[in-house]
């Protein structure tokens, strides 16, 4: 079973919420089926991480939008997690995610899988992305501005280090889908006393590090689609680094 959750969304907030100014990225959460959500204490401790060490303006709090909903095409920033096959998706659903990111949208997919890659997962978001977007995944060169809006990083870490690559399509010259297999949120996850919910394998607090620094170059790439590769690390973006 799959937890199937669209997350992190840039833009106004949706019907059921006060909306945060459209400079503002809004951590929303889409629903394309009716499965708790994956992760859910990652996307605070996110938010939180980016607020400590961008300029990027970021809302605290989430709320939930269907993927069939015409407030979808709101957020340009998107993340669906799973852990397991993804089920039916409408076509409506399919139709509004097109529509989304042939418009300039960003879908993030992350494995939050326990133990390591799910297949059934990964079959099925490379069905849902040729569907959507009629072409597959394929890896992101590891020279990728992707990995160089703000940190420099070698390779993809999350929770797990399973995968070294991250996998993606472009629209264009923009990626419109990214796709991690290493748990990303698994690493952002808090425990009620507020440390980290889950041990990352087999790196550490030094690969939890890296998992933080892959999850702020995309929030920085989302918001900065059209940075070309002598821009990046310009210091409006920072607002400190706390020495790392």
């Amino acid at each position: 079973m799959a937890w199937l959750w669209l997350l992190l969304c840039l833009g106004a907030g949706t019907a059921h919420a006060t909306p945060a100014p459209r400079s503002t990225v809004q951590l929303v959460q889409v629903r394309l089926n009716d499965h708790a959500p994956a992760r859910p204490s990652a996307l605070r401790a996110w938010a939180q991480e980016v607020r400590l060490r961008t300029s990027v303006r970021i809302a605290h709090e989430s709320s939930p939008v269907r993927a069939e909903s015409p407030t979808l095409l709101r957020y340009p920033l998107l993340i669906l997690a799973g852990d397991g096959a993804l089920g039916a998706v409408s076509n409506v659903a399919a139709a509004r995610l097109r529509e989304h990111l042939s418009s300039g949208g960003l879908l993030i997919v992350d494995d939050v899988s326990q133990s390591g890659p799910s297949p059934s997962f990964d079959r099925d978001v490379r069905r849902l992305v040729k569907r959507v977007l009629g072409q597959g995944l394929r890896p992101v060169p590891s020279n990728d501005v992707v990995y160089r809006t703000f940190y420099r990083l070698a390779q993809p870490f999350g929770r797990r280090a399973d995968v070294r690559i991250l996998e993606g399509v472009q629209v264009g010259k923009r990626w419109a889908v990214l796709y991690c297999r290493n748990d990303l949120l698994g690493a952002f996850s808090q425990s009620t006393s507020g440390g980290p919910a889950l041990p990352v394998l087999p790196g550490g607090e030094r690969q939890r590090e890296l998992a933080w620094r892959l999850g702020i170059n995309l929030v920085v790439y989302a918001v900065s689609l059209n940075y070309k590769d002598d821009h990046t690390h310009v210091g409006h973006l920072l607002r400190r680094r706390r020495g790392r």
